[in-house]
């Protein structure tokens, strides 16, 4: 038993689940101290709030950014961005499996800037959308919020993983006489 379990990890999807998983961890561990929540996740999600205020607002002035709120002028529909509604922790796991994956630093560093730049232009559209069904149809805002909308942002992110994944390079196979020298 303890032979397979030492085998899994020596073999490539093994180092990269052990790999994630120290990865995720680390960053969830940060994302959770105080320090991080005021200094990083709360501006964030303040700056999410204010950059859809001003995508909207040539479009509709009615909107106004108040903090972590996005509301109506009117006072019929807001939105809260809390924490687990800003995509940070899809953005840290998609950022840990791609650092993980056995590439360069380069390639994993580029892959998850575009990533995380895609996965913050899909919530941005979510927040919006959420506004709008706040104000005018508030039955179907809970059931977007809860089901479809996470788990859009969920399958976005492993879309954009698996995608990214299918243009790294290949490895060569390692050859039988390689270590025979």
């Amino acid at each position: 038993m303890l032979d397979r379990a030492r085998a899994a990890f020596g073999s490539p999807g093994g180092q990269f689940l052990s790999l994630f998983g120290l990865l995720a961890l680390a960053m969830f561990s940060v994302l959770a101290t105080p320090w991080a929540t005021a200094g990083f996740v709360q501006p964030f999600t303040q700056a999410l709030v204010h950059l859809c205020q001003l995508i909207v607002h040539p479009f509709d002035s009615r909107i106004v950014a108040d903090g972590d709120i996005l509301r109506f002028t009117d006072g019929v529909g807001a939105v809260r961005v809390l924490a687990g509604c800003n995509a940070v922790e899809v953005c840290a796991l998609l950022a840990a499996a791609m650092l993980a994956f056995p590439t360069t630093i380069l390639r994993s560093l580029a892959g998850a800037a575009f990533a995380i730049l895609a996965l913050q232009t899909v919530n941005l559209l979510r927040i919006v959308s959420l506004l709008y069904l706040s104000r005018g149809e508030p039955s179907l805002f809970e059931f977007f919020h809860n089901y479809v909308w996470d788990a859009m942002i969920g399958l976005e992110g492993l879309v954009l993983f698996f995608g990214w994944v299918r243009f790294q390079p290949a490895k060569a196979p390692a050859s039988p006489e390689a270590g025979l020298t």
